[in-house]
């Protein structure tokens, strides 16, 4: 049973790593600069190709993101003011700071100009810049309010608030920090992460969606009373839904930034407030777009070695479906409009169905690839990461078929890249890269940096072989910690390739590694 599986694993990740290949090529050629011209958050629609080339060593890819990096370079010198928008806000200001760019440098930490443009928006985070109007207060340790710009600071009342959108920039000081190595950047991230982490455990449940800068949380009721949808983008929320607002800081990755901190420190305030957040997460396992949701469970389990949900994960896993619908089918309303509760929703997103010949489709229920990637972590059954591999072989091919790419405004919620990597609410969780490189390599962010557990020599690179199905999960919950790898050589032939565990800054020594055609092996260190 265990070699049928695997094989069936292995094809599904074949599947998947050409249709990566192919969406490259295709959106190389078809997807021009979008209306920012390479600025704002548009090189973001990217960011399934970090797994992917860690996985293949693609040298396209690298391509691909020098063009995406100097575009948004041309943005800055033309649009900004010393290297950050003059007029912005903590929603959309920092995104183009987030996510791919700190990500490009960690595979090319030798481009400076990279560097420049993350160093150069960070500095103002700390109010380091004597000519930049100041955007942090020392003395309630908090934001000045919603709009912060290079130039323009003006936050009038119904601005100034602390919103989940101000983790963004703990985020952009620890990637500056890992690429400099200047304690200021830490300095501050640490200070302002412990003023959020207490008011994330001082919290009432539900979360709120907002806070004073006083310190007192905001829940629907009131921002309904103050009108301040927008700084809480109740667009994408439904009324009474009591996930609101978890949903705000997973959209901000809030939960990435407090692993992040706990790493750094060894505090254990981060992992009580990150504990905060997940906890309501783990009953939405049979939501089909909980995308965020799952990906932070498997975070908090990994990052902060904490098993104690494990047994209500095991217990939702009851009630998912045993297999994955014949044929799927992709479907957009006509409203744009938030319709369920819960995380990993937006207005404009696209929805899955199970699709029947005669032309009807049914609610899906099969679970997101993050949930079935969880599962294959709790579990170790090999079906799970299996169906989690075919269904974002199936999803992107589908995606690619019929969408544009994204490029023009990566957060949306109907194109290629938010099938693949999820849209603006998602925090760069989709079909493709909740599973793609957590399984094959077990990825995960690290100061904004994606990491691998798992690398692999092959040839004179560090690639997979495209023989070698790979799976990866954490042993955790024993008195030592211990990774685990499955390796499958699916071709026809013996296949010799290196492999070694990465902890951080250390690594094992490496092993050879010598399988014959259809064999299995298992690792453990």
């Amino acid at each position: 049973m265990m070699n049928g599986t695997i094989h069936e694993c292995y094809e599904a990740y074949r599947t998947l790593r050409n249709e990566m290949g192919r969406w490259l090529k295709q959106s190389m050629l078809l997807d021009p600069p979008g209306p920012n011209d390479g600025g704002e958050d548009e090189a973001n629609y990217a960011l399934a190709w970090f797994p992917h080339y860690l996985i293949t060593g693609d040298a396209a890819v690298l391509k691909h993101f020098d063009m995406l990096k100097a575009a948004l370079l041309d943005w800055v010198k033309r649009d900004c003011v010393h290297g950050y928008e003059p007029k912005a806000e903590a929603h959309h200001g920092p995104e183009p700071f987030l996510l791919f760019l700190p990500r490009y440098i960690g595979l090319v930490p030798e481009d400076a100009e990279a560097v420049h443009l993350l160093t150069d928006a960070a500095e103002h985070i700390g109010n380091w810049v004597p000519e930049i109007p100041p955007w942090y207060d020392y003395d309630q340790d908090t934001f000045i309010g919603y709009t912060i710009g290079s130039r323009d600071v003006t936050n009038d009342d119904r601005d100034r608030y602390e919103l989940a959108e101000h983790f963004r920039f703990i985020h952009i000081a620890l990637a500056a920090y890992r690429v400099t190595g200047e304690e200021r950047y830490l300095t501050w991230a640490l200070r302002y992460g412990t003023k959020r982490a207490k008011r994330l455990i001082a919290a009432p449940d539900p979360m709120p969606l907002l806070w004073t800068l006083d310190g007192e949380g905001l829940d629907e009721a009131a921002v309904n009373a103050k009108n301040l949808h927008r700084l809480v983008a109740s667009s994408h929320h439904i009324p009474d839904d009591p996930l609101a607002g978890i949903e705000v800081l997973l959209a901000s990755g809030a939960i990435y930034a407090l692993g992040d901190l706990y790493l750094l420190s060894g505090e254990e305030i981060f992992k009580t407030a990150a504990k905060r957040i997940v906890e309501p997460l783990v009953t939405s396992l049979s939501d089909p777009s909980n995308d965020p949701a799952a990906a932070a469970l498997s975070y908090y389990r990994w990052t902060f070695e904490d098993t104690c949900f494990d047994e209500a994960i095991r217990s939702e896993l009851v009630d998912l479906p045993n297999a994955s619908p014949e044929l799927l089918a992709l479907v957009f309303p006509q409203e744009n409009r938030r319709r369920e509760p819960g995380v990993g929703k937006r207005a404009d997103m696209a929805y899955w169905g199970e699709w029947s010949d005669d032309g009807s489709v049914k609610p899906i229920r099969e679970p997101s690839t993050a949930t079935l990637t969880l599962a294959y972590q709790v579990t170790g059954d090999m079906t799970y990461a299996m169906r989690a591999l075919r269904g974002a072989g199936t999803r992107l091919g589908m995606a690619r078929r019929v969408l544009r790419g994204g490029r023009e405004h990566a957060d949306m919620g109907g194109a290629v890249c938010s099938v693949a990597a999820g849209h603006g609410r998602n925090w760069g969780q989709g079909a493709v890269t909740a599973c793609y490189g957590p399984l094959l390599l077990g990825t995960c962010e690290v100061q904004n940096e994606v990491t691998q557990c798992l690398e692999v020599q092959h040839g004179n690179g560090n690639s997979h072989p495209p023989q070698l199905l790979s799976l990866v999960r954490p042993i955790l919950g024993k008195q030592s910690e211990q990774t685990e790898a499955v390796f499958y050589n699916g071709g026809d032939a013996p296949l010799t390739f290196s492999w070694r565990f990465r902890n951080g800054d250390e690594a094992s020594a490496w092993h050879r590694e010598t399988l014959a055609a259809r064999e299995t092996q298992k690792r453990m260190l």
